[in-house]
């Protein structure tokens, strides 16, 4: 079934990524479609009634599902097609995580936070990798950082096995959070 949905505009990317755009694209087209079907086959003459050439009114509804449709396919394709990008490849970033963690237990956090941000950038979906990253902030006192990247990994379907670890580290973060005097600027 999730194959199919693949081609549902801004679906893909909303499930895998929980991205907001995507989201705003899937609503869109969902409403773009029921505006089409209903004004096609349960009210056709409300569209009539509506503008004067419901025609262009018709027209620049396909146009705009059309446009959605292409967009779908483009991002289906692009999900299916081995990436090529800058980021390291799956080899390469268990090499990474690896480092990060060995510079992590030596309390060295740039170097950590350098390495862990090559899987980062490469994967959104790396809870391993953005784990460690959470933990690098809240060491080095970056809390809404941390909080943030939290955040983002409770939208996401691949964190439920995670959940319990990810309570702990947002429970420590809000914890130091409350215990952090204010900066005085």
């Amino acid at each position: 079934m999730h194959v199919v949905f693949r081609f549902w505009p801004g679906f893909d990317k909303l499930w895998n990524r929980g991205d907001f755009h995507s989201l705003l694209v899937s609503i869109l087209f969902a409403w773009a479609l029921m505006l089409a079907w209903s004004a096609t086959f349960v009210w056709p003459e409300w569209l009539l009634s509506t503008f004067d050439n419901a025609w262009i009114a018709r027209c620049l509804l396909a146009a705009v599902w059309i446009a959605l449709v292409f967009s779908a396919v483009g991002s289906a394709l692009q999900s299916l097609r081995p990436s090529n990008n800058d980021g390291p490849s799956p080899t390469e970033a268990v090499k990474h995580l690896e480092l990060a963690q060995e510079h992590y237990l030596q309390a060295d956090y740039f170097e950590a936070e350098r390495q862990i941000k090559k899987n980062v950038r490469r994967s959104k979906t790396d809870i391993e990798s953005c784990m460690l990253l959470v933990a690098i902030y809240r060491r080095t006192r970056r809390i809404q950082q941390a909080l943030e990247l939290i955040a983002n990994l409770e939208l996401l379907e691949a964190s439920l096995p995670w959940m319990s670890e990810i309570r702990l580290e947002k429970e420590q973060c809000l914890r130091l959070k409350l215990q952090t005097p204010p900066a005085h600027d």
